[in-house]
């Protein structure tokens, strides 16, 4: 059983197996701290290639208002249309519909001229923001895991599956490095409280598509992802010259890779609650793993207590998504 001394650290000292850790002597926040870096500069450097400010019009079709936008390319995203518009808009607003057809980050600049939709988690059809929120909500737990325990332990993110509602729960796969450490419910519960606290800060979740070269720099002390980022680029754009991986950052807390989309903030996340912690063969990697998984609605949907605690014990089963590969997989939905 491991000993909490509050709900801010784990406080039992377990022994780490990291080889990384030992090698490059860093810990998670040092890590973290070099991968917010390289983002920022990588952004700081692809906004200064903006050398001349140009007009769009974006097309705003929405119930609550309609009307066209003078916005700048490549600088304006539909988050800031919506700020124009209504903070109703802003406030409920998860994705973007571009064109009728490609769904776009809210934090994510604008290209062209386009028709601009916005989309929340009421409407009738909603799989692709359902799709988003569980992709994100994967994202925060590679977060969490990286911030819950105490900085002596090193914990090694893999990857997170793409999500699949009928496996009732989404998850990230890591490398814990806690020895034979089994969470408890009090753990989980722990684990669950940090969700509520990024709730609470609204943090904005923002893309960036880098070439493999600032990628590499930017996850150097990431041995999983650094494998992975040569497989994911020739998946992503198998014909490009010069392909780029999209990245992404929460705030200025934490960056992940995932081709997204994700939602717009940290707000818009309801209850949120870690179910399970499950031991996973890795063949790719040649180690054993853990599937942390959890559950999750959106802030806009109401859902009886008793109702949500049902689907909560559906989402302590393993979730028998596929695991990591370094192998060639069929569609890019492999890569989240």
């Amino acid at each position: 059983m491991m000993k909490i001394r509050s709900c801010l650290t784990f406080s039992r000292r377990f022994q780490s197996t990291s080889s990384a850790q030992s090698r490059n002597h860093l810990t998670n926040d040092e890590i973290r701290a070099h991968r917010l870096r390289i983002f920022n500069n990588e952004r700081q450097v692809q906004i200064e290639r903006i050398r001349r400010v140009e007009k769009i019009e974006i097309d705003v079709q929405d119930p609550i208002q309609s009307t066209k936008l003078l916005m700048n390319k490549n600088l304006s995203t539909p988050l800031h249309c919506a700020r124009h518009l209504s903070s109703v808009l802003v406030d409920r607003s998860c994705l973007a519909l571009i064109d009728d057809q490609h769904i776009w980050d809210m934090n994510r600049p604008l290209e062209r001229d386009c028709t601009l939709k916005f989309l929340h988690f009421m409407e009738e059809n909603c799989e692709e923001q359902n799709r988003a929120y569980w992709r994100t909500c994967s994202f925060i737990i590679g977060y969490i895991l990286e911030t819950a325990f105490k900085s002596t332990y090193h914990v090694e993110l893999c990857s997170f599956p793409p999500p699949q509602f009928q496996a009732g729960s989404f998850a990230y796969d890591a490398q814990l490095n806690l020895g034979d450490w089994k969470p408890t419910r009090d753990d989980l519960r722990c684990l669950s409280i940090q969700a509520y606290k990024l709730r609470d800060r609204d943090l904005r979740f923002e893309r960036l598509d880098v070439t493999q070269s600032v990628a590499e720099e930017m996850f150097a002390y990431d041995r999983f992802k650094l494998a992975q980022i040569p497989h994911m680029l020739r998946l992503v754009t198998p014909t490009d010259t010069q392909p780029r991986l999209s990245v992404y950052r929460m705030g200025d807390c934490h960056v992940d890779i995932t081709r997204g989309p994700l939602i717009s903030s940290t707000k818009q996340i309801g209850r949120f609650e870690f179910s399970a912690v499950h031991p996973i063969d890795v063949p790719s990697y040649n180690e054993t793993m853990h599937r942390v998984q959890a559950l999750s609605i959106p802030a806009q949907l109401h859902l009886h207590y008793w109702t949500f605690d049902y689907l909560l014990e559906r989402a302590k089963k393993k979730n028998n998504a596929s695991v990591p590969t370094l192998g060639k997989a069929k569609t890019a939905e492999k890569l989240e």
